[in-house]
């Protein structure tokens, strides 16, 4: 009997992330693979109904350590339909500015970890290098570099900092003179193209019944993307095309990513040049004050009291760095969401796994769960 079952995780160089992959192998021969997550589980969306809606950002941060800023923009979307708020338009243009960059960040850290997988070092080096270089972009205006807490009901905590839009011009005209290094140094890489040419195919049709978006789905040839299909904050009012690769493989999924990073400088730059001619206010007015603190109104007894506020619900959708993210908040009328519920496009991605592991090597694992970009994070919540 030469058929065994392996287990690649929960601690495993692969995993990127505590998950478990067991594999039931004959030889070097994957013939069934089965995912295991929950290593991870936080209950945020049971945290996030104990919080009040400001103070939920927390936790949406820490949902994807590479992708926060993605993730407090879904959030907020959804808690603004919920408490009928509409936020100004130039907080729309920083979130849509905030989310790039963000996008950014997210698909060049997944560049420098993929290419260490298949045996790249320098790509690693170069890709961590220009990655801070937008981590302090982020720090300039948010204080933080990972973990920002800056998206707020009504708006944004602050608007951006003086000098911010011309430092961040240099940086997108550095990072496109990169992305070009980037695919000298893996295209024209017989490493990189032998381990990763045929990998992983899934075609468009295994994609779409499985539920999967994102990079994964565009590899595909499936021109999905909810920035032009659903459009939110300002991406109605930008231009960009929607990157899209045809050989649902491991080099197709990298070609993507590199398009979208291009893209989105493309989009950057047009939310600096219109943030740059049309100063305003950043947070809506007359809010609640709740919404800015945690405070409720106390009686001459002493007790808390209760403040009712038109009930709602919503549902928001974006596309985050690894595909579509939901957010479904409802508002009962008090100062907390009455219910959250998230929907990470990585757990679908993953939750997948089989239909393009299974026939390939035990040595093609890495490269091609590496082109899934597996943040497991926000698998679990």
């Amino acid at each position: 009997m030469s058929e065994m079952w392996i287990n690649m995780g929960p601690q495993h160089p692969m995993t990127h992330g505590l998950w478990n992959l067991r594999v039931r192998i004959d030889g070097e021969l994957v013939l069934e693979v089965d995912p295991e997550m929950g290593y991870l589980h936080r209950g945020i969306e049971k945290i996030s109904e104990d919080r009040h809606y400001n103070e939920v950002i927390t936790l949406m941060d820490r949902t994807c350590y590479v992708a926060g800023m993605a993730w407090e923009n879904l959030f907020i979307l959804g808690a603004e339909q919920a408490l009928h708020v509409e936020p100004p338009e130039r907080a729309k243009w920083i979130r849509t500015l905030s989310e790039e960059f963000q996008r950014i960040g997210s698909h060049v850290m997944w560049y420098a970890a993929f290419v260490q997988d298949i045996g790249l070092m320098a790509p690693f080096l170069y890709g961590m290098r220009d990655r801070d270089l937008v981590l302090d972009l982020f720090q300039s205006y948010t204080g933080a570099r990972m973990t920002y807490e800056y998206n707020r009901v009504g708006g944004v905590r602050n608007d951006l900092p003086p000098g911010f839009i011309d430092r961040a011009r240099k940086v997108c005209d550095w990072l496109l003179d990169r992305f070009q290094e980037y695919d000298d140094l893996c295209l024209g890489s017989d490493i990189f193209r032998k381990r990763c040419d045929g990998l992983g195919v899934l075609k468009a049709a295994d994609c779409v019944r499985a539920g999967i978006t994102g990079p994964m789905l565009r590899s595909a040839g499936v021109k999905r993307d909810v920035r032009k299909d659903r459009p939110y904050n300002a991406y109605d009012q930008v231009e960009f095309d929607v990157a899209v690769a045809d050989g649902a493989d491991v080099t197709a999924r990298y070609l993507v990513r590199m398009e979208e990073l291009r893209q989105s400088v493309r989009i950057i730059r047009q939310c600096l040049d219109w943030l740059e001619r049309n100063p305003g206010p950043a947070m809506a007015e007359n809010l609640p004050r709740w919404m800015g603190a945690p405070y409720a109104p106390v009686g001459k007894e002493g007790y808390l009291l209760k403040r009712n506020y038109p009930k709602g619900v919503g549902l928001s959708a974006i596309e985050e760095p690894h595909g579509e993210a939901l957010a479904y908040v409802v508002n009962e009328g008090g100062e907390h969401p009455y219910r959250v519920k998230l929907k990470s496009p990585i757990f679908t991605n993953l939750s997948a796994a089989k239909h393009y592991l299974v026939g390939y090597r035990v040595a093609d694992i890495p490269p091609i769960m590496g082109s899934v970009d597996v943040c497991v994070g926000e698998v679990d919540r």
